[in-house]
């Protein structure tokens, strides 16, 4: 029995006899038919249903939902005031801090870098550069005022009908309850580890780990906020044009991107100049890499769990559009935009810029240029002969340095540094970076500007979208020429001809005395060859020459002389910022559907599914090359410029684009989700086809975006890295190595190599490659359990709702539980990764020491940088090439619907949580395992040979580690069961929705004809594969109830002949109708 309205004539056909349907076909013989022999359009079942089906229903929006209808906002207009009031005397103060004296009022001593600190790395007693710490909270509270008038900008716009309006509160309301949800889960965790970190380090990396979940927290609501308000009226700009759609758009993107460097900004400045420690700086980046755990992880699930229920059911069993209003699931798919890409990407990137930061900063207060202390300063002159020569053990074991220098008090010819010549102008040049970074940004994301061609409407979608593309480029390449011209600045301003940091003795000129060892004596070290002899042994053989100040480190590194240091850090900083601009357009290379390696995927799907995928993973792979042969060159070439210092200050430099570059990745989703209620809300195809060209370019930026984060992830990791290995204690501390004659403190040679040979360490190397894998395996398994509950929920309701399939008037999906279904399902699932990132470096330090915690660190960091490469790049290919099927790159019998594009799909189907939730979650997880090593580091042993190694805390760890693991697993367990069971209960239900327009198979025949045959039946395939009407006509096919390839009763009539679905032979036509 057919569906009643299955069987409904076309109001145009109204009066006509069924039977004499065939007296009013069109007669088009000189053409391809468009009609089948009934006079009815051919139809595709891809097409939207129920146009003629249905009258046209006006979707009248719920009056509770109209939330957002004013065009000014109060709040935002108090915020400008407020902002704007506070920066003026926040100015004028910093003009006072400029001009007095350094050692003043406005100076507060760093007590983090005394030699009484509490840390187990103790350098001297310095300054902060609390001008240049204020001048970066100065910027961050301009970049705020900003960020208020964008908004304020943006609520002014339109927000179009009632219904989109409606549609946007729903989004909206979905993402804050899943931000809701997040932090109410997350402020009990952070408060647990504020607690530990203060009681097991101390309360000042306590606090600051506080101010850094708080802060990063305040960014993703911000970026979060504004993004789902912009997205109603960035559909409603799309009516005025597409420059106007794009502006839009992009400055909500902006608002995000400001967010996150002003908001690290202000938190890092804030609290430095509160706890005028340093090395507290480190909780700050633990911090901010909590709540990033949660929300780039637990939003990759939400979003992939809402896409994948959205398009299976929908598209797929229902046969119904993408954004379709009928789908349960699509509201939390365009919140899982918002979720994924705003704030998740968002979160990732704010743990970078402030990681980079405080990387920086840290290594800063380490560098050989101690405040006033010309002792200091002679002792690392002459650390090479120590270093040479080594210490001498007859009759006390001493350093010749200290020697030297304090014989005849040689050091008073050194210079005594000031402050501004000191370790305080190496802190301060990344918070000014910072600075300049954030003026840029808010210069170059004022406007958009969009070439004519992308304006004509002649021009093809390529050229459009090239255009596109090449407008926010020149944001991006603006804002970095802008960001080169201020580090110029900062670069000679700090240590050029007429700085400070040149005005002392052996800084700008090569007159400062240092002892070397005699070149032509090789036994320069030991001169007496026979202790009885008397000679002194405890003078090497030197000669006195005039030098720089070419100072070593406590790792051996050669500093350069101090006239090179400006234009080293300027190289450095150019190598930092062109790699992410490099690595942004490689990732454009391998993802975007205009170069060669997506369209060999697209070209693979003519051969299956397995081919795709093949295709997809080796792309993938293959696109870890360049970006690892650039990072490493990065990291070598700067090291040889200016040491470890450098390799933090290039991920710094790499950000700051980071206002322009977040931009233009979180404009995506504010794009994406005004596709999506352009659709909803059924505006004309203008404005979709406007959206849609918005998605499109937002789709390669996010792709770019992506690579963007993944290459400024390994330079902060690294930097991190390196700060553990100078937290742990390992390499003597500056301060111990400047003594008096006869002291027993440490030798420049007293370090603890991390050696390979050592089988714990070689171990944890092992577990560190192995741990990025068992990470992204238990995100993708997440994805796949939140998604099936996702699925059943769906079904439930097209199968439980009367009319929703059909969309009679008034009936509405229940958008509110699949949105839901998403935020509970990704709070749980990210339960289990986050404990594995989170207590893995703490495990393995208590439990067999610093040593074997670094080596896990090292090779986590590799292992998940080329992990997320991998993941991201073949994700992004895989999806531009089921675009670029879809789009009919190879023909329109190619196209949607065909098994060309099915197999895209496919690829598609796995890219998707690997490109948007495991890919992404690899930079978490590298940044956050570094960042709580570093604060915990100093607690752990050098290893595990020591008396009391505290491995009985590691043990501890992983017991409790594990029984949670397996309590959390065996439940997870029985939720997947409970949803599986539901979903064999719906498997059978119908959810598939009647095509678009009523064919002539709905029409009521007199019968049905005896040598009929049913599309898509074995007895329908043999019959096109023994060559169809043709063959039949040929008289070549005499019986199709005997064409081979029929199994046993698939040629009797009754298995055959389908009376819902019958068609003739004869009528068989050269593009046959397809159900």
């Amino acid at each position: 029995m057919m569906p009643a309205e299955a069987a409904m004539v076309p109001p145009e056909r109204e009066g006509v006899d069924p039977a004499d349907i065939k007296a009013v076909a069109p007669e088009a013989k000189s053409r391809k038919p468009i009609y089948d022999e009934t006079g009815y359009k051919l139809v595709s079942p891809n097409e939207l249903p129920y146009e003629e089906d249905l009258p046209p229903v006006k979707m009248v929006a719920d009056p509770a939902m109209l939330k957002d209808h004013a065009t000014t906002s109060v709040f935002m207009i108090v915020l400008m005031v407020f902002f704007t009031v506070v920066l003026i005397p926040m100015i004028v103060y910093l003009g006072f801090m400029a001009v007095c004296d350094i050692e003043d009022w406005c100076t507060y001593v760093d007590v983090s870098s005394g030699p009484n600190s509490d840390y187990l790395f103790k350098t001297f007693t310095f300054f902060i550069p609390s001008v240049y710490i204020w001048a970066a909270l100065c910027a961050g509270v301009f970049g705020l005022a900003v960020i208020s008038y964008y908004a304020f900008t943006i609520l002014k716009k339109d927000v179009g009908t009632a219904r989109m309006c409606e549609i946007s509160v729903f989004i909206r309301e979905g993402a804050l309850a899943f931000l809701a949800m997040e932090y109410l889960c997350v402020v009990p965790l952070c408060l647990v580890l504020f607690i530990l970190i203060g009681v097991g380090v101390n309360w000042r990396t306590a606090g600051a780990y506080g101010f850094g979940a708080s802060f990063s927290a305040i960014t993703g609501f911000v970026g979060m906020l504004m993004a789902t308000r912009a997205n109603a009226r960035t559909a409603a700009a799309a009516y005025e044009g597409l420059d106007k759609g794009l502006n839009l758009a992009f400055r909500a993107g902006a608002v995000m991107g400001l967010a996150v460097v002003s908001f690290g900004l202000c938190g890092l400045s804030a609290i430095y100049m509160m706890l005028a420690d340093v090395r507290a700086l480190a909780g700050f980046s633990a911090g901010a890499s909590t709540i990033a755990l949660f929300a780039r992880v637990g939003g990759g699930i939400y979003t992939k769990a809402a896409d994948v229920g959205a398009d299976l059911v929908g598209k797929v069993e229902a046969g119904i559009p993408e954004d379709d209003p009928r789908n349960p699931a699509t509201i939390a798919d365009n919140v899982g935009d918002n979720v994924g890409d705003v704030a998740g990407m968002g979160a990732d990137l704010f743990e970078s810029y402030v990681g980079g930061i405080v990387a920086t900063g840290i290594l800063g207060a380490s560098l050989p240029y101690y405040f006033n202390n010309n002792l200091a300063l002679c002792v690392y002159q002459h650390l090479p002969i120590d270093l040479e020569c080594g210490p001498f053990n007859y009759p006390l074991r001493l350093s010749y340095a200290n020697y030297l220098c304090q014989r005849g008090s040689f050091f008073t010819e050194y210079p005594l540094l000031d402050t501004w010549s000191s370790n305080t102008i190496f802190i301060a040049l990344p918070f000014m970076l910072g600075v300049v970074g954030v003026i840029s940004s808010v210069i170059c994301t004022v406007h958009v500007f969009v070439p004519k061609k992308a304006l004509n409407p002649e021009s093809s979608k390529h050229e459009v979208m090239e255009a596109l593309l090449a407008s926010l480029r020149l944001n991006v390449f603006a804002s970095a020429i802008l960001i080169i011209a201020g580090s110029a600045g900062l670069c000679w301003g700090f240590f050029g001809n007429s700085s400070n940091f040149l005005d002392h003795r052996g800084f700008k000129n090569a007159d400062l005395p240092t002892f070397r060892l005699a070149p032509d004596n090789p036994n320069a070290c030991f001169p007496a060859s026979n202790p009885v002899t008397g000679q002194n042994l405890f003078i090497p053989t030197v000669v006195l020459v005039d030098s720089f100040y070419e100072p070593i480190d406590i790792i051996g590194f050669d500093f350069p002389p101090p006239d090179q240091v400006a234009w080293r850090l300027f190289i450095t900083i150019l190598c930092g910022l062109f790699l992410g601009i490099i690595i942004g357009l490689i990732t454009e290379f391998f993802t975007a559907g205009t170069y060669g390696p997506t369209k060999n995927i697209a070209l693979s799907g003519e051969f299956g599914a397995g081919a795709v995928i093949i295709q997809g993973l080796g792309i993938g792979m293959l696109s870890t090359v360049l970006p690892l042969a650039l990072v490493v060159a990065v990291i070598v070439g700067v090291y040889n410029l200016f040491g470890p210092y450098s390799i933090a200050l290039a991920s710094v430099a790499m950000l700051s684009t980071l206002g322009v570059t977040m931009a233009t990745d979180a404009y995506g989703p504010v794009a994406d989700n005004a596709g999506g209620i352009a659709e909803m809300a059924e505006l004309p195809s203008s404005v979709r086809d406007t959206t849609d060209a918005l998605d499109a370019l937002g789709n390669t930026t996010a792709a770019t975006g992506k690579g963007f984060s993944n290459g400024s992830a390994i330079l902060t990791a690294y930097a991190l890295l390196v700060a553990v290995v100078f937290d742990a204690g390992l390499a003597p501390s500056p301060v111990n190595l400047v003594y008096g004659l006869g002291s027993t403190q440490a030798h420049v040679t007293d370090y603890d190599q991390v050696s390979l040979l050592d089988i714990y360490v070689v171990a944890s190397v092992l577990l560190g490659i192995m741990l990025p894998h068992l990470f992204g395996a238990l995100t993708m398994l997440g994805v796949s359990r939140a998604a099936q509950a996702m699925i059943v929920e769906v079904r439930r309701q097209f199968r439980e709702i009367p009319g929703l399939r059909e969309g009679r008037p008034g009936v509405r999906p229940e958008h509110v539980k699949c949105v839901a279904i998403s935020t509970r399902s990704a709070i749980i699932e990210m339960v289990l990764p986050g404990g594995v990132a989170i207590m893995s470096p703490l495990i393995i330090g208590f439990g067999f020491g610093q040593k074997a915690m670094i080596g896990l660190l090292l090779a986590a960091i590799g292992s998940g940088y080329m992990m997320g490469i991998m993941m991201s790049n073949a994700g992004g290919a895989w999806d531009n090439a089921k675009k670029l099927t879809e789009g009919g790159m190879f023909g329109k019998k190619n196209a949607k619907g065909s098994e060309w594009h099915k197999a895209t799909v496919a690829g598609d189907t796995v890219g998707d949580p690997f490109k948007d939730t495991s890919g992404p979650s690899m930079n978490i997880l590298i940044k956050l395992m570094t960042a709580y090593g570093l604060v915990a580091v100093g607690l752990m042993q050098p290893d595990i040979y020591v008396e009391d190694s505290r491995g009985w805390i590691g043990g501890l760890l992983l017991g409790v580690t594990l029984l949670v693991a397996f309590i959390f697993v065996m439940w997870n367990s029985r939720q997947a069961e409970k949803v599986r069971q539901e979903a064999k209960k719906s498997g059978d239900a119908p959810v598939r929705a009647p095509p678009k327009v009523v064919s002539s198979y709905y029409v009521t025949a007199p019968s049905v004809p005896e040598d009929s045959i049913m599309p898509g039946s074995q007895m329908g395939d043999a019959f096109q594969a023994a060559g169809g009407h043709r063959a039949l006509r040929r008289g070549i096919i005499a019986d199709q109830t005997r064409l081979p390839g029929l199994g046993d009763g698939a040629g009797s009539m009754e298995a055959a002949f389908a009376p819902e679905l019958p068609i003739t032979a004869s009528t068989l036509t050269e593009n046959p109708i397809q159900t």
